[in-house]
């Protein structure tokens, strides 16, 4: 298991240097405009009341209050999330099912692992690419708010928004995984978990349109909202759904995994 590990994180870690250097500079340029909107935040709030509700919530604006840091913060994780969830949703479904797109399936099998180490390796590999990427978000976060403000409740809701994004990350690349093990091959893997993206935002903007929380359980986007993990803090609740979720998926890629047919 080692070795496959070892060789798994080996094959993404230009990847992972690109994605962490996307997300830095997003971060960079999202905090770098703040002086600019907080000189100019009743013009700003007016031009947001002239959009729909819908498409305040596609911008990542709806009931957020950009007067104060907190509020701000609220749209860079927004968009941050943009990128950091179709990362995590790529590594699971490109992780299985690049091994028929390479063509490298055939020697991969003959070596003396069974299906489900090789499963196991290769989550344990997704696993770290999340965990780099979602502590260097946090960090960058941390830092991209000390010109900002002082105020350590500020500080502890980056962090605490940060363990909920990674808790989302997980649940997504192990949705990838799980594309990646139905599917055939490497095209339809990616394109059928880019689908589960999509439609968990699509999700995510029906149940906050409509102003239901309850509903929450329908999108792993919307297991911890920004707006109410800065209120409330993580919800216990969607921390065990979560990892109810992430096992759940594990224990499906396993099952399909070990009857997929992988050599085309």
């Amino acid at each position: 298991m080692k070795t496959i590990f070892c060789k798994e994180f080996r094959r993404t870690r230009i990847g992972l240097l690109i994605w962490s250097a996307v997300i830095a500079l997003i971060t960079f340029f999202s905090i770098s405009e703040y002086p600019v909107v907080s000189q100019n935040i009743d013009r700003v709030e007016e031009a947001l009341q002239l959009i729909p509700k819908i498409g305040q919530l596609i911008c990542g604006v709806y009931d957020i209050d950009l007067t104060v840091p907190i509020g701000y913060f609220a749209v860079m994780y927004y968009w941050i999330g943009l990128i950091v969830f179709t990362h995590a949703i790529y590594i699971g479904a490109s992780m299985i099912a690049k091994e028929s797109r390479d063509n490298t399936v055939e020697y991969l099998f003959t070596k003396p692992y069974t299906r489900g180490i090789i499963v196991w390796a290769k989550i344990l590999a997704g696993f770290l690419n999340i965990f780099v990427v979602g502590a260097i978000t946090i960090a960058m976060n941390l830092l991209a708010m000390l010109p900002v403000t002082s105020d350590p409740t500020v500080y502890g809701q980056v962090f605490v928004s940060g363990i909920g994004m990674l808790f989302t990350q997980c649940i997504l690349m192990l949705l990838g995984f799980l594309c990646s093990a139905f599917f055939k091959n490497y095209r339809s893997g990616v394109m059928g978990a880019a689908t589960v993206l999509i439609g968990s935002y699509c999700l995510m903007f029906f149940v906050q349109n409509i102003d239901m929380p309850s509903l929450n359980f329908l999108s792993p986007l919307t297991f911890f909202a920004i707006s109410e993990v800065i209120r409330n803090g993580l919800n216990i609740l969607y921390v065990l759904i979560s990892v109810v979720e992430i096992g759940v998926c594990i224990f499906f890629t396993q099952r399909l995994y070990s009857k997929k047919e992988m050599i085309t």
